[in-house]
C-alpha cells in the first residue's frame, strides 16, 4: 500500500476527488488584504497549503460524528487509536481528504469492512472511497499509531505534554491551538470543520485517571492482554453533545480526584466536578469557587453558558492552560501573586479562559487568519469583568499596563485558507481596538448589546471577520469598515497629529487610508469637545492659551504633538 508520494501523485489525486465543488460552509474567495505596511508573514508550505485550503476533497464531505478511541502507552510515549468518521455526503466523491501528521502511522482504512486504499502528501491524507453521491451518509475508519509531537512551550507551541506531579506520578496533557489536532488524532483538521457531536474514549493504566470533554460515561478495567506483561487498564468514556473545535478536542491524564461546586441559572443546577490533583484538593477546593462568579458574569453580557448538557470543569494540567471546550486547562497552581492574579480578584487562567467558552468555543472563527475573534474579546472580557467588580477607571488602568505589549509587527487579520494562524497581537492590540471601538461608538448600552446579540445570534456558529464588522454596522446604522480596515489589515495604529497657533487647534490623522474618519473627543480646557480628523488638515478656534488633552486612554493611537506654533 502506497503511504507517501511525491507532489505529482499530489496532481494526480487533486484532479481524480470529488467530482463537484460545492461544500457545507464556504468561505470568500479574495478576501486576503495588502496592509499598507506590514512584516513578514511566515513562509507557506505545501502542508500548509493542503491543510488551510477549504478544497473540493474536503467540501465533498461533513462531518456530524466522531468517535476518538486512544490508547496511552505512558511509559513509551506512544499512542495508538482508532477514529470513527461519521458525515453527510455534500457532493458525489470517490477521494475525501482528512489530517494526520506524518510521524504517525496509519495502519488502515476501512469503510464497510473493506480496506481502502489512501495517498499521503505531508500532513494530508486522501483516501479514496467507493463511489458516494450528495445526500448519502458515509462511515470510514482510521486505524493510526506512532509517537506524537511533543510540546516545547505549551500551550503556545502545541503537542503532548509528558510531565510527572510532585509525587511522581505521571501527568499528561495535550495542546494544540495553530498546531492543530492532526498532530495526535486523525480529522479534518480546519476550524470550519466542527462535529455536532463526539465520543472520546481514552485508555491509560488502571491507576490513572482520564479526563475528556463533556460529560463521564463510564470506566471500564480490563486486562491488556496485547502485551507481554498484564498490566491492567482503564477505559474512560466521556460524551460531547455539542459541536466542539477539533483544537479544543483533548486528554489530561493523572492522579485526579474531584472538586465538586454547583452553577444554577436559569436552564436549572449544573453540579460541577473540577479534577485536580491529588495533592491539590484542598487548596482548589477554595480556589475554585471564583470559577462560579466568572462563568455569572459572562452569562450577563455574553447569554446563558452555551455548553449547558456538557458541564463546565477546569482540568489541572502541567502547562499554563488552554480553552478546551467544558473541560478547561488550568496550570495557574492556585497563586495569587504571580503575574497571572489581577489586582488580588481574580485568577488569569480561570477569568480568560472561561470568556472562551464565548469567544472561541461558543462563536468560533471561520479561518486561523481570524483568530482575533477568539482572542481580542477573550482578553477584552478581562477588561469587563475588572470594570464590573472595580469599576472603569481600574479595568483602563488594567489596559494602560498591558499596552506596552503591543508589537504591532504583523496586522492582526491575516491571509485565509494557508493555515496561517495570526496571533501577534491579537490579545492586547485586540483589546485596545475593542475598547477603541467603544469610545467611538460611545454608547455603552449598545455597546454592550453588540457583543450580547452577536452571541446570541450566533451561538454555537462559525463566523468570519466580515461577519462581526457587518453586524457592527447594522446596529450602529453607521459604516465601520474604515476602522477595522486601519486596526485590522494594517499593522499600526492611527496617528493623531495636532498643533496649536494662537487660537487655533491643527489637526488631522496620518498614516491612514483616505476613508479613515474617526472622530475623537478630546478636551478643550477641561471640557470634552467631538472632532472629526480626516487625513486632511482641519482647523478649530480655542481659547488662547487653552489646556488640551488628547485622552489616550479610551483610543488605541499614536499621537503626535507638534507644540505650540507662534
Amino acid at each position: 500500500m502506497i503511504k507517501y508520494v511525491n507532489n505529482l501523485i499530489v496532481l494526480f489525486v487533486l484532479i481524480l476527488g470529488c467530482r463537484q465543488a460545492p461544500g457545507p460552509y464556504v468561505v470568500p474567495k479574495n478576501t486576503v488584504k495588502i496592509p499598507v505596511e506590514s512584516g513578514v508573514y511566515p513562509e507557506l508550505t505545501l502542508s500548509d497549503r493542503l491543510r488551510g485550503e477549504l478544497n473540493d476533497y474536503k467540501n465533498c464531505y461533513d462531518i456530524h460524528f466522531y468517535r476518538l478511541n486512544v490508547d496511552v502507552d505512558i511509559l513509551s510515549e506512544r499512542i495508538s487509536g482508532i477514529v470513527e468518521f461519521h458525515a453527510n455526503v455534500e457532493a458525489d466523491l470517490d477521494t475525501v481528504q482528512f489530517d494526520l501528521y506524518k510521524n504517525l502511522e496509519i495502519e488502515k482504512i476501512t469503510h464497510n469492512n473493506q480496506i481502502m486504499e489512501y495517498y499521503r502528501v505531508e500532513n494530508s491524507v486522501y483516501a479514496i472511497l467507493p463511489d458516494h453521491s450528495a445526500g448519502e451518509q458515509i462511515e470510514f475508519t482510521v486505524s493510526y499509531s506512532g509517537f506524537p509531537k511533543k510540546a516545547i512551550r505549551p500551550p503556545w507551541d502545541g503537542g503532548f505534554v509528558w510531565s510527572k506531579d510532585k509525587n511522581n506520578n505521571p501527568w499528561i496533557g495535550v495542546a494544540c491551538e495553530g498546531d492543530g489536532a492532526s498532530l495526535w488524532w486523525p480529522n479534518k483538521d480546519h476550524p470550519t470543520e466542527e462535529p455536532d457531536s463526539m465520543e472520546i474514549i481514552i485508555t491509560v493504566p488502571s491507576n490513572m485517571v482520564a479526563v475528556a470533554n463533556g460529560k463521564f460515561v463510564s470506566k471500564q478495567i480490563f486486562e491488556n492482554d496485547s502485551s507481554d506483561f498484564n498490566i491492567e487498564k482503564a477505559r474512560y468514556t466521556w460524551s460531547v453533545k455539542n459541536p466542539i473545535n477539533n483544537y479544543n478536542v483533548t486528554l489530561n491524564i493523572g492522579d485526579y480526584v474531584t472538586v465538586s461546586d454547583t452553577l444554577m441559572n436559569k436552564a436549572g443546577v449544573q453540579f460541577i466536578d473540577h479534577y485536580v490533583l491529588s495533592y491539590s484538593k484542598e487548596v482548589a477546593s477554595e480556589h475554585f469557587k471564583q470559577a462560579i462568579d466568572v462563568v455569572h458574569y459572562f452569562e450577563k453580557v455574553f447569554g446563558e453558558y452555551p455548553w449547558w448538557e456538557d458541564g463546565y470543569r477546569l482540568v489541572e494540567t502541567p502547562y499554563r492552560g488552554m480553552e478546551h471546550q467544558s473541560a478547561i486547562a488550568y496550570g495557574n497552581e492556585f497563586e495569587n501573586s504571580n503575574n497571572y492574579y489581577i489586582y488580588d480578584l481574580v485568577d488569569y487562567i480561570i477569568l480568560h479562559e472561561t470568556a472562551h467558552e464565548w469567544w472561541g468555543n461558543n462563536v468560533t472563527a471561520c479561518d486561523g487568519a481570524d483568530v482575533w475573534i477568539h482572542e481580542t474579546f477573550g482578553t477584552y472580557a478581562e477588561v469587563m469583568y475588572i470594570e464590573e467588580k472595580l469599576g472603569r477607571l481600574t479595568s483602563i488602568d488594567y489596559l494602560m499596563t498591558k499596552r506596552k505589549n503591543i508589537r504591532n509587527l504583523l496586522p492582526m487579520k491575516g491571509p485565509r485558507h494557508v493555515n496561517y494562524w495570526g496571533f501577534d497581537d491579537v490579545y492586547w492590540k485586540g483589546a485596545w481596538m475593542i475598547h477603541t471601538l467603544r469610545s467611538v461608538i460611545d454608547d455603552d448600552p449598545l455597546f454592550y448589546n453588540i457583543l450580547l446579540e452577536f452571541q446570541v445570534q450566533n451561538r454555537k456558529s462559525i463566523v468570519c471577520t466580515e461577519d462581526f464588522i457587518q453586524f457592527v454596522n447594522v446596529k450602529t446604522d453607521n459604516n465601520f469598515q474604515y476602522f477595522f480596515d486601519q486596526y485590522l489589515y494594517n499593522r499600526k495604529p492611527p496617528t493623531f497629529e495636532y498643533f496649536v497657533s494662537n487660537d487655533q487647534l491643527t489637526y488631522q490623522w496620518t498614516g491612514v487610508n483616505d476613508d479613515f474618519v474617526m472622530p475623537l473627543i478630546i478636551g478643550i480646557n477641561k471640557e470634552p469637545v467631538t472632532i472629526y480628523p480626516s487625513n486632511s488638515k482641519q482647523k478649530i478656534v480655542i481659547p488662547l492659551h487653552a489646556i488640551i488633552e488628547i485622552p489616550e486612554r479610551y483610543y488605541y493611537m499614536a499621537v503626535n504633538d507638534l507644540g505650540e506654533i507662534e
